[in-house]
């Protein structure tokens, strides 16, 4: 399921770009919703909260008697870093304005000069990104699950329980895979800081050193950092 949400302050805008959204994708079998926004609403900050869809926002940096796109962005890089963020504006000046914002927006369009066709090539690439997602696939209790790798963030082994708890953006999952095994399953994004943890280095937000706490984007944080595993996840995390 892909959610297409669209935000900004004009009816027929909204309306374009649904039009584009239905338009490419009715030539796709995948599944697909699209919620339209005019203002920054309750039922818009639970969808950034829900971290059961793959999501494409498709908003107006400016917002008249509402929260900016800009601002809407930065609400959403606070617990999501996979979701991709389009921002479309009549004021091509305004992109400098997302730039220093750092909210890693995928593309930047004018509602001029072949919107409707650069935001269908734009909507491609965001689509190619979630079809491209790696999977992490287990067992448990006979039943087959997938994990997108994307969305991990560290996975610690419970030796009492005999388990490993998977911590993800959104919830956490128990598999009875050890953490060499896990390892094996995923990228070299990961890193076994610990004999009972592997982090996901992409989605490191920093390190203290010191107390030998590992600070996650989104808020999450773990203590698991041996002394000789030290000096390699330096390396990983300047390298990512």
């Amino acid at each position: 399921m892909v959610s297409f949400i669209i935000y900004d302050d004009k009816d027929e805008m909204l309306k374009r770009f649904e039009n584009v959204v239905i338009n490419l994708m009715s030539k796709s079998n995948q599944e697909y919703r699209i919620e339209k926004f005019n203002k920054y609403t309750k039922k818009f900050d639970s969808i950034i909260n829900d971290n059961t869809t793959n999501k494409i926002y498709i908003m107006d940096i400016e917002i008249p008697n509402s929260i900016s796109g800009i601002d809407a962005a930065k609400r959403i890089r606070r617990i999501d870093w996979n979701s991709s963020i389009i921002l479309v504006t009549s004021y091509v000046e305004m992109g400098y304005e997302a730039l220093k914002a750092k909210i890693m927006v995928l593309d930047f369009i004018s509602k001029f000069n072949d919107c409707n066709k650069n935001l269908t090539n734009t909507l491609k690439l965001a689509l190619k990104k979630i079809n491209d997602k790696k999977t992490l696939v287990y067992e448990s209790n006979g039943i087959t699950y997938r994990l997108f790798t994307d969305d991990i963030l560290y996975v610690v082994r419970d030796s009492v329980e005999r388990k490993s708890i998977i911590t993800t953006t959104y919830n956490e999952f128990s598999i009875p895979d050890t953490i060499p095994e896990i390892l094996n399953k995923l990228d070299s994004r990961f890193y076994m800081s610990h004999r009972s943890c592997i982090v996901n280095t992409s989605m490191i937000k920093s390190v203290d050193w010191r107390n030998n706490i590992i600070n996650f984007k989104g808020g999450k944080s773990t203590d698991y950092i041996a002394r000789d595993k030290k000096k390699g996840l330096k390396e990983y995390v300047k390298s990512n």
